[in-house]
């Protein structure tokens, strides 16, 4: 089981590290290029103000799961601390199998708001959206202009804690600390 676990926590680290640095870019990128315009040119992209925030939500989707997967989260643990070194190291697994179910039900959770809420438009981005779709002509791109795609940042953030919560316990049982994991990177 070792042999596949450092590579596969690896991988997953590193898509998930991509995942927060290339949405952190973008939020940079547009607010940057749109203050540009704005003091320039006196006008701004419509959408340079609600996609940034949507594009922050993933990225903070993406280092929540990556800090989870690395041991490296906020963790209340004083009293855990306390304990013999092999029942904490239990109450730690426990605590790993815990996330996996909160991940998923947070992932349960966002698929139904986002299935009963997702298609109230987003008022800034859906004239960006048709526009584009008439430009492209695929119709299906509207639905960047609804809510559906920034909901699923939920669906998507719950799944990822999940996984690197069932990640982090099986290094964890395997006796992989968080150095090695870090290392792996």
């Amino acid at each position: 089981m070792v042999s596949f676990l450092r590579p596969l926590t690896k991988g997953v680290a590193t898509l998930y590290a991509a995942g927060a640095a290339l949405c952190m870019g973008l939020v940079f990128t547009i607010i940057f290029v749109n203050s540009i315009q704005r003091y320039t040119l006196g006008t701004s992209f419509e959408w340079g103000e609600e996609l940034p925030v949507y594009l922050a939500i993933y990225g903070i989707m993406f280092g929540m799961s990556w800090a989870y997967m690395l041991d490296r989260h906020v963790a209340f643990d004083l009293l855990a601390n306390m304990l013999p070194k092999k029942i904490y190291k239990l109450v730690n697994a426990f605590v790993d199998l815990g996330v996996v179910a909160i991940g998923s039900l947070l992932a349960y959770s966002g698929y139904l708001f986002m299935m009963k809420r997702g298609k109230v438009d987003a008022s800034s981005l859906l004239s960006s959206a048709r526009s584009l779709s008439e430009f492209t002509g695929i119709d299906s791109l509207v639905v960047l202009g609804q809510m559906y795609p920034y909901y699923f940042a939920m669906v998507l953030g719950g799944s990822m804690l999940a996984v690197a919560a069932l990640i982090r316990f099986l290094n964890r049982i395997n006796g992989e600390s968080t150095q090695s994991a870090e290392g792996a990177l």
